[in-house]
């Protein structure tokens, strides 16, 4: 869950420690981080706030992360901005709609089925499917069982209405997704919510391609608000071993 996560953990384990015992159970409530325990909450934080800003005349509740390809690290970045608005007090639901390769049921070991594949057929309420994670603030809609058109599901036009509701129960409602040069089930779903944060890979993911995403999802009316650089490394300039 990277390293907001392990920075929880910590910050648990430290009031656990102050507490006298080293219990470090999951469950609601558990973990709760210090302000300034890692570098990357702090870019969360920003992240937040200039997306709350990109635009004065729409409300940003409903945000869906895309990535070119898989492995750029889109379901790491989504579920540590989520940890991260949770732990501020923020209602934040997080929607796993990467029908393809989904990940958030085993990320908070929940129950894959009975998730957004049976609400947008219809089979299931919004109630039925929201499951509870073992955080505070912080509640889960699976991929649901596994089906044969996941574009289908996505292009629904059922799920807009569904996607008015979950913004009517939560502060913030997040989709992951399938990686957009793979499959089109992102662009299915750009023009369902409020806006877009594309995460691309530093040193991997061609401008090009880059480019090529942002269009396919703004022909399907995509509002996109940023890009994430992920993975982004920092090498040392060789004149400075020099001067050790």
């Amino acid at each position: 869950m990277g390293k907001t996560f392990a920075a929880l953990k910590r910050a648990e384990e430290e009031k656990k420690a102050r507490e006298g015992t080293t219990s470090i159970t999951p469950g609601p409530g558990k973990f709760r981080p210090s302000k300034n325990s890692s570098p990357a909450v702090e870019e969360y934080h920003r992240m937040k706030y200039k997306i709350l800003s990109s635009n004065h005349d729409r409300a940003m509740k409903a945000i869906l992360f895309c990535s070119s390809g898989s492995g750029e690290g889109n379901s790491t970045v989504l579920t540590d901005f989520a940890l991260t608005l949770a732990s501020e007090g923020d209602r934040v639901l997080l929607v796993d709609a990467n029908l393809r390769t989904p990940s958030l049921h085993r990320v908070f070991q929940l129950e894959r089925e009975n998730g957004l594949t049976e609400l947008a057929l219809g089979k299931s309420s919004l109630e039925d499917v929201v499951k509870k994670a073992p955080f505070d603030n912080l509640w889960v809609i699976t991929s649901g069982t596994p089906h044969s058109n996941p574009f289908s599901i996505l292009e629904n036009r059922g799920i807009d209405s569904h996607v008015e509701q979950m913004k009517a129960r939560a502060d913030w409602v997040l989709f992951d997704s399938a990686p957009a040069n793979s499959y089109m089930d992102s662009i299915a779903l750009a023009g369902k919510v409020d806006g877009v944060v594309m995460v691309l890979q530093s040193e991997k993911t061609r401008w090009e391609v880059a480019q090529f995403i942002k269009e396919r999802l703004e022909s399907g009316n995509g509002n996109i608000l940023g890009v994430i650089l992920n993975k982004r490394r920092f090498y040392i300039p060789r004149w400075l071993y020099k001067t050790v």
